[in-house]
């Protein structure tokens, strides 16, 4: 090692050695301190625990102090320090770590108290601080000052929202305050905000409102003018809903609000200009030096009585709805087809409307539930202008309906003491007769004709307006085609193109029995596969949509590989395979044949038709909206009887009626 380098590490380990001495050396200790010792009741304090020694001490235990005081950190930090020294060229370290805990305290009443030693603790080390005496004194009235709160009813039933309003009448000059309020740890009520408080209504100016703390809480405030016993004072108000859980009369307990405010009593020093000018034109520079003092006022404590809700009449669609209100329905489209969806809007409108208020599920409403298919779970409500407002999709289940009925809403009306039923006027509908969708409607393959879709045509622009091959014009395909752009060709080129051509041509027969071959092993693979498949289909564990899609889908899968005979037919199936239909069954079955002759007249008709069948029941308990039981057969090949089976029967009978039907077509296929 070089000389310089380990003088460098030599002062370096002179350097650091008496600093780990240093650390090691140092002692834990704590001490606690407060802002006061004589405070108020609810008047929020701070407490500080000074630790040295450490600067990562253990969380402080303040379940002895919570009895007396509501206690709430805000807070701490390091407090380290680095002293330096150097004697006859030695040079000293000292590092000192500390730490400072910051809480905030509240006295929950009045009384002599002492805040007990805590215990601090770090890496096995304890201490604990001093105890602190503390003397907390009541709120106390005052002329200037006035806190009131107010209900919206003084008797109530158990569950019903009553609106509790804080007004606290400021008659001059305040600094800092803070309310507590220990209603809002009251289990026997449930504290909720108003629904005021999410938004500001139209016109309202937002410097009108400003944010308070409620101890740990916090609330809107808005500030304004009032008056109370014939004085005019600046007022700060804010709302809170109360929700009784249990009956029993009831005294509120009171809020406190603690605050800072010029001292009128307090004189404050002489100061040179003051005899000459009176204090008038200086008075306001000195103003800030004035002496303030802490007071705290209490309100005053109002009286609950809350009944229990009767349980004589009591409907069994009630769910806690407590007051005066109305219902009212839209819904579009009111021209609509079996299965298709229904925008149901239902509007409630009434005395003492919650922001989280739900409605019950509409299965309970039987005239509903019984003709119309209704989700299980309903979209959270939303408040909009003076009303609560619910949106719920519907699904037809049959022709026979005519119109969505009342929709009931039943409350307790506290005022006329009974139990009233809201109704929504009834909205006539236009149904027709389920048409069955299938999926050659929506995604079949070629060979149909072309659909015009709604957009209009133009000659100069879109040309994109049908959905098949057909859109495209006809291109020549004669072998003149490639010749042409060429020009004239040397009898010599094509002597030594054409042998090649006709030596690839053998070799291409050979290749494709071959692959003939190969299809046979394929097909047995592809039956056993589909044999698996419907075999780990349960259909009790399945509802009637989910079956039909399952087997539509192992169908599908069987027939695109199944008839997959050559690369261009394997690519097309291959990509559109979720879209094989009936339809495009028979036509890869009669390409299978190479197009000689129809299929129907040479294979078993009642194979085809029971194929025909199971693909129609699949696409009609995919594509109804879960309304397959009700539906008519409209086609057919449906069995008349499909729509009389409850779903067990209806399932298994659809998932052998298939097995049955790919028996069929796999023998008439190996027949070929």
């Amino acid at each position: 090692m070089m000389p310089r380098m380990k003088q460098t590490f030599l002062i370096a380990a002179l350097f650091l050695v008496p600093c780990v001495l240093s650390a090691q050396q140092e002692s834990l200790t704590a001490r606690a301190a407060v802002q006061s010792q004589q405070v108020y009741v609810g008047q929020q304090f701070l407490l500080q625990i000074q630790i040295e020694g450490t600067d990562q001490p253990d969380a402080v235990d303040f379940r002895a102090l919570e009895k007396d005081f509501a206690v709430t950190e805000v807070g701490g930090g390091a407090s380290n320090s680095t002293s330096m020294s150097i004697i006859n060229g030695r040079m000293t370290q000292s590092v000192r770590h500390g730490y400072k805990l910051n809480y905030r305290l509240s006295a929950r009443r009045a009384g002599d108290f002492r805040i007990p030693a805590l215990t601090v603790s770090n890496g096995g080390r304890t201490v604990q601080t001093q105890p602190i005496a503390i003397r907390v004194q009541p709120p106390q009235e005052n002329n200037d000052f006035k806190l009131r709160m107010s209900l919206s009813e003084q008797q109530a039933y158990v569950g019903q929202p009553i609106k509790l309003t804080t007004i606290w009448y400021i008659g001059r000059d305040i600094r800092e305050f803070s309310f507590t309020m220990p209603l809002l740890e009251d289990n026997r009520f449930e504290i909720l905000e108003p629904d005021s408080v999410g938004s500001l209504a139209a016109g309202q100016n937002p410097d009108q409102f400003m944010e308070i703390l409620l101890g740990d809480r916090r609330a809107r405030a808005r500030k304004g003018a009032g008056e109370f016993e014939g004085r005019q004072y600046t007022q700060l108000s804010f709302e809170k809903v109360l929700i009784p859980r249990k009956p029993g009369e009831f005294v509120l307990p009171g809020t406190t609000v603690a605050f800072q405010t010029p001292d009128q009593g307090a004189r404050r020093r002489s100061r040179p200009f003051d005899d000459f000018f009176g204090g008038g034109f200086f008075s306001s520079v000195f103003d800030r030096q004035v002496v303030m003092q802490t007071l705290a006022i209490p309100s005053n404590r109002p009286r609950l009585k809350v009944l229990e809700l009767p349980s004589e009449d009591r409907p069994a669609g009630f769910h806690g709805w407590i007051g005066e209100f109305t219902i009212q329905a839209e819904a579009e489209p009111l021209e609509i087809s079996v299965g298709e969806p229904i925008t149901l809007e239902l509007r409630v409108k009434g005395s003492n409307m919650l922001s989280n208020a739900q409605l019950p599920s509409l299965e309970e409403q039987t005239a509903l539930s019984r003709d119309f298919k209704i989700p299980r779970e309903m979209a959270a409500g939303e408040n909009r202008e003076d009303a609560r407002y619910f949106v719920q999709t519907l699904r037809v289940k049959n022709d026979g309906v005519t119109q969505i009925p009342p929709i009931e809403l039943h409350y307790f009306d506290p005022r006329k003491e009974s139990y009233l039923v809201a109704r929504t006027e009834p909205i006539p509908l236009a149904v027709k007769a389920a048409r069955i969708v299938t999926a050659e409607d929506a995604e079949g393959l070629d060979g149909v004709q072309p659909r015009q879709l709604e957009v209009e045509s133009n000659e100069s622009g879109i040309a994109h307006n049908y959905i098949d091959e057909s859109a495209l014009e006809p291109v020549e395909s004669s072998w003149t085609i490639w010749v042409r752009p060429i020009g004239p060709v040397p009898l010599v080129l094509i002597g030594l193109v054409v042998p090649p051509l006709i030596c690839l041509s053998i070799l291409g027969t050979g290749l494709v029995r071959r692959f003939e071959g190969s299809s046979r092993w394929r097909s047995k693979s592809t039956y056993t596969k589909w044999q698996r498949v419907v075999a780990g289909i349960d259909p009790a564990s399945n509802s009637d949509e989910q079956m039909a899609a399952i087997v539509l889908a192992a169908l599908r899968e069987y027939f695109a590989a199944r008839l997959s005979t050559d690369t261009g037919t394997a690519n097309a199936v291959g990509t559109r395979q979720g879209a094989l239909t009936y339809e495009d069954v028979v036509r890869l079955l009669h390409k299978k044949r190479g197009g000689k002759n129809s299929v129907h007249s040479q294979m078993d008709d009642r194979v085809l038709t029971g194929l025909s069948s199971v693909f129609e029941r699949c696409e009609l308990g995919r594509y109804s909206g879960g309304a397959v039981h009700s539906l008519t057969a409209s086609a057919s090949a449906l069995d008349s009887q499909d729509g009389m089976h409850s779903g067990s029967e209806w399932k298994q009978r659809l998932l052998a009626d298939a097995r049955t039907a790919v028996d069929g077509v796999e023998g008439i296929l190996r027949g070929l």
